[in-house]
């Protein structure tokens, strides 16, 4: 378990020595994997969060081609319209909960609109997501879980392919009708690779962006001075999403397994170790960040000092659309609140062991 900044950061770009593949793990991580894959709808089939070259360097660029700076900035057109048009289902004059009504949904939309889905597509196939990701993971499941993951993954294989033969030559530039076009590059996803890809981009484009978001707020609410300060002048909205990734992080565990016999910061690592990098500890290092218990979103951040994306070969395709996405939501929800304000009780802690955020945020404001 590894806690200070630079043996973290270490880790996650030295990618020789740590993969991605939980089954280079030994011990009871190897055998919940391989009985986790045995069990999932998807089996095998190779996903961009999981693996190590030579695999993720072919699907990390096809897949990039999708996530162009142009892509990315587009969407921000579309992310304003979806914001808006969640705050105007807000209830008039009274506290909304922030998470439910517009957190959660909010990344979910401009994601399916990335990907090329209409509104009558968007439903189902977040629901075959879903029921996919519910049992991805394993563990003790009741069998009809299992059931309805591999009617999701039926279902969603014949969507896909119904979809790249209606959409062939397609010019709309979405993310589906790129990669069903990517025999330019002499390359292409299979069906199964570009289900994994769906399933994997509405799970981490999704969960990880509204704790995002519900971190920002909370974090802007319980510090009144930052909140004046970004409601004044908009252009600290980037920073304040930076130093709230920092001060408390959506991402606070990332997982890398030893290639090889090492060492990490002085301590022995054997081959097939389970090394958990806690970003949340890291981004609270002294070493590199002067005070790093205030929250203060005037610092100065790089992509080097931040790993709540991830760091090196692995890092994550999705952190400017992520920024994009931030940038409208405070925006969005500034310019409809100028006096934004949290509920006494209405905040209270959500996430797992790897991700962190609010359960449930209620606000008020007009």
């Amino acid at each position: 378990m590894l806690t200070r900044h630079a043996d973290c950061a270490y880790v996650l770009r030295e990618q020789a020595l740590f993969g991605n593949d939980p089954t280079l793990a030994t011990g009871g991580m190897r055998a919940h994997v391989l009985e986790a894959r045995a069990r999932s709808p998807l089996g095998e089939t190779p996903t961009l969060g999981s693996t190590d070259p030579p695999i993720h360097p072919r699907l990390r660029g096809l897949i990039g081609r999708a996530f162009t700076p142009r892509m990315v900035e587009d969407e921000r057109a579309v992310a304003a319209q979806v914001a808006a048009a969640l705050l105007d289902e807000a209830p008039a004059g009274q506290p909304f909960e922030f998470m439910s009504h517009f957190a959660e949904p909010f990344p979910v939309v401009v994601v399916s609109d990335l990907l090329g889905l209409n509104d009558e597509e968007r439903g189902p196939v977040r629901a075959w997501a879903q029921a996919l990701v519910r049992v991805i993971a394993g563990g003790d499941l009741p069998p009809e879980a299992y059931r309805e993951g591999e009617s999701a993954k039926a279902a969603l294989l014949d969507f896909l392919k119904a979809y790249t033969e209606r959409h062939a030559g397609d010019t709309s530039k979405k993310v589906i009708s790129l990669l069903v076009e990517a025999e330019a590059l002499g390359d292409r996803l299979s069906l199964d690779e570009l289900l994994s890809f769906t399933v994997f981009l509405y799970t981490a484009g999704s969960g990880p962006t509204a704790y995002m978001l519900g971190n920002a707020v909370a974090a802007l609410l319980a510090h009144p001075a930052a909140l004046n300060a970004v409601r004044a002048d908009r252009s600290l909205i980037r920073g304040a999403i930076e130093e709230s990734l920092r001060w408390d992080s959506a991402t606070q565990v990332l997982l890398r397994f030893a290639r090889e016999a090492c060492e990490v910061g002085g301590r022995k690592v054997a081959k097939g170790d389970t090394l958990y990098v806690m970003v949340g500890a890291a981004h609270r290092d002294p070493i590199v960040f002067a005070s790093p218990d205030t929250f203060d979103i005037h610092r100065p951040l790089t992509n080097a000092q931040l790993l709540a994306f991830g760091a090196g070969p692995h890092f994550c395709l999705g952190q400017p659309l992520a920024f994009v996405e931030g940038e409208v939501a405070l925006n969005s929800l500034l310019d409809r609140y100028p006096h934004l304000q949290g509920v006494p009780g209405g905040f209270e802690r959500g996430g797992t062991f790897l991700l962190r955020g609010p359960k449930r945020l209620l606000l008020a404001g007009r």
